[in-house]
């Protein structure tokens, strides 16, 4: 009679299947992979190479060793090459998960085995995801940052780009907030240089939020506009509001970071003072994903974002249950990521 450890090695909990469980659920942790602004690149490499031409990064083609070069781009400056950050997570199915499965007969082991799995690739997958987000976020700032705060990519630095910022002064009465709207949109399409976006979405952080939002000349603008939505002044509006062509939404996402002495602090995914203003539907926001570090997966360009690989555990304790994934995010242009901040606008 086979014991309920001896399934673990049946045909339904092989690794590709696990694989293909765990990635079954989109991706939907944090404002940035809800609203869609990434788009996932699978690369074959577990590196992106990465030149500026005309203030975007673009992807230096490979060629063959000793052959036809690439030109060089900007002023004679290098391609940079970028490790896409490696993130293994490890758990166990042990005999204490599947203690007294046997009661209920074989067709019981398998869908308590089942939901033994199901609820291991769950936990390990929301904490990818939890990275995942916390990369985004860390992308559209320009600096990506992993779990203990050590810096994997600052585009700023690195490409000697200058962040593109436009100050608002929502703390003066009399600004009339429109105009500065308009100001800082006409900005962003000189970015876009024609590409089309779908909208634009204003990040912001709470004080920067609720002071715009209960701006005088703001409530005074709407306070007799009949249309639907949310209107500041008639209404409580707690986290996004649409006005003078961009939607603004209150971000009160926090990650705990590691520090150096293994204490956690909380880091707001947005500045509280501040704002950061993103196009939506466009090109340039990119999520690399490389190939898992397995010998049948190498230099294949993954289709999966998560996975699983697992492997018996000596004197029969069990299975260990390997999870992995490699992503790098990253907006290639820069400069249509703008901070907004409350203040003289010069």
């Amino acid at each position: 009679m086979s014991t309920a450890i001896r399934y673990l090695d049946a045909p339904e909990f092989a690794d590709d299947q696990l694989t293909a469980s765990i990635n079954v659920p989109p991706y939907k942790t944090g404002r940035p992979a809800q609203l869609g602004i990434f788009t996932d690149t699978p690369i074959h490499t577990t590196y992106v190479r990465l030149g500026i031409e005309e203030d975007e990064l673009t992807v230096i083609p490979a060629r063959e060793r000793g052959g036809e070069s690439n030109l060089n781009m900007r002023g004679g400056r290098k391609g940079v090459t970028f490790d896409i950050p490696h993130f293994p997570l490890d758990d166990a199915i042990t005999p204490s998960d599947i203690q007294n499965l046997n009661a209920w007969g074989e067709q019981g082991i398998m869908l308590g085995l089942e939901d033994v799995y199901n609820s291991k690739l769950e936990l390990m997958r929301s904490k990818h995801d939890l990275t995942h987000s916390y990369l985004d976020w860390g992308a559209l700032n320009g600096q990506v940052l992993d779990g203990e705060g050590k810096l994997l990519l600052d585009l700023w630095s690195t490409f000697d780009l200058t962040e593109t910022s436009f100050a608002i002064p929502l703390d003066v009465a009399t600004t009339v907030i429109s105009e500065h709207n308009r100001k800082a949109k006409a900005r962003l399409r000189k970015e876009l240089r024609g590409t089309e976006a779908k909208g634009v979405r204003v990040l912001a952080g709470a004080n920067f939020f609720d002071t715009y939002v209960s701006h005088p000349n703001v409530r005074e603008e709407l306070r007799a506009y009949k249309g639907e939505g949310a209107n500041p002044g008639r209404d409580d509006i707690e986290d996004v509001f649409t006005f003078s062509g961009w939607t603004l939404e209150r971000i009160d996402e926090e990650y705990a970071v590691r520090q150096p002495n293994g204490t956690l602090i909380r880091k707001p995914a947005v500045n509280p003072d501040e704002a950061l203003m993103i196009p939506m539907g466009t090109p340039f926001f990119k999520r690399y994903i490389a190939p898992p570090d397995t010998l049948s997966e190498a230099n294949r360009r993954p289709d999966n974002k998560v996975f699983v690989s697992t492997e018996t555990l000596p004197h029969d304790k069990g299975k260990e249950v390997h999870t992995e994934s490699n992503v790098l995010p990253i907006c290639v242009r820069p400069q249509l990521m703008i901070r907004l901040t409350i203040g003289d606008d010069g």
